[in-house]
């Protein structure tokens, strides 16, 4: 599973909210905090149970506009099966992409 990052053309609040309103998986945790000198960031992570391989990924979302533009930033994590078999079957990617999916239209 590979960290993905893209920008997009709404704000950092824009940003936060729309994934935060049409996400459909658990969220475990969100922030959203305004930086000094007019920057601002905001934390997701949701959680979400494989039936297929009987496990649980998470997914963490960093939105920043610290370089003038929003960035994304979508890690997944788990999703693999048992302590030595570290292969998530898509788990990860699938889970990741449904950021993806939410921000298709404002990515630039």
């Amino acid at each position: 599973m590979a960290a993905k990052k893209f920008t997009v053309g709404l704000s950092v609040r824009d940003t936060f909210e729309k994934i935060a309103r049409e996400m459909r998986e658990e969220q475990v945790h969100q922030r959203l905090d305004p930086i000094e000198g007019g920057y601002s960031a905001g934390l997701l992570v949701y959680e979400k149970y494989y039936f297929r391989n009987s496990s649980r990924a998470s997914l963490t979302v960093f939105i920043n506009d610290y370089r003038g533009v929003t960035e994304v930033e979508v890690i997944p994590s788990g999703g693999s099966q048992g302590l030595f078999l570290n292969i998530d079957w898509g788990a990860g990617d699938s889970f990741a992409g449904a950021v993806h999916r939410i921000l298709q239209g404002d990515m630039m």
